[in-house]
């Protein structure tokens, strides 16, 4: 399977500290944010290939962290935008990616400024094991940390019915970060979605889209998550990678 990872952003949010410098490419516990995600992903067993989307700010940076890394090769894919007004958004980066790698088969959707705890072998196991689309999920009690992400309602089956980005009213507990698998059927659907709404740059967004189409199914996370986007995210990171906290 291959994993692509979403790492085009400006990091606006994080600034001063994203001015030089990728986010997912910033220091935590004694390794890039981005690293310890691809770590993850080949020790599932499943991730042959890593293609990483960037822009051409960063794309050197993250070009010498892949040689640096070494572990395997990652393919880094410059998507040719210089500044936050000039990005291609979440959506567009995706499907630019897939027409300009031909991709045609089932593949790990994810965004590269997510930290997970014992997650990914599991998500991956339950797709090897009955393959469909699917989403990440985890219960999110706090309702000020589900208006900052995505929000999920589902059906007995764990089938997802509707999703929304950063609600202000969540209408469940049910947070769903940047990981996803989708199947083919899927990913033919990025450039009829950027048609209809070209506007909706979240990828939460065209996943809600295509749920409204085709079927999409959630797997429960067991394990836990932090959500780097902001700088108390960053702030906390170090311990709660020591911790699990």
């Amino acid at each position: 399977m291959k994993a692509l990872l979403l790492c085009a952003g400006f990091g606006t949010r994080m600034y001063p500290l994203t001015q030089d410098r990728a986010k997912p490419l910033l220091p935590v516990a004694g390794k890039p944010i981005l690293e310890h995600l691809v770590d993850q992903l080949v020790a599932t067993g499943s991730v042959d290939e890593i293609l990483v989307v960037t822009n051409a700010r960063f794309h050197s940076q993250f070009v010498a962290w892949g040689k640096a890394w070494g572990k395997r090769h990652v393919d880094v894919l410059n998507d040719g935008a210089m500044s936050n007004e000039t990005r291609l958004g979440a959506v567009g980066d995706l499907a630019w990616a897939v027409q300009e790698c031909g991709l045609s088969e089932p593949m790990l959707v994810g965004a590269g400024d997510n930290l997970f705890h014992d997650t990914l072998a599991a998500f991956v196991r339950d797709y090897r094991a009955n393959p469909r689309n699917l989403v990440l999920r985890y219960r999110e009690p706090d309702p000020d940390k589900l208006k900052r992400t995505g929000v999920a309602e589902i059906d007995d089956n764990a089938r997802l019915l509707r999703l929304a980005e950063k609600p202000t009213h969540p209408a469940s507990e049910w947070a769903c970060p940047a990981l996803y698998i989708l199947d083919n059927d899927a990913l033919s659907q990025l450039e009829p979605y950027l048609s209809d709404k070209p506007s909706a740059d979240a990828i939460g967004n065209f996943i809600a889209w295509l749920a409204s189409r085709v079927p999409v199914f959630t797997h429960e996370m067991q394990g836990s998550r932090l959500d780097v986007g902001e700088p108390e995210g960053y702030a906390s990171a170090e311990s709660w990678i020591e911790n699990g906290v």
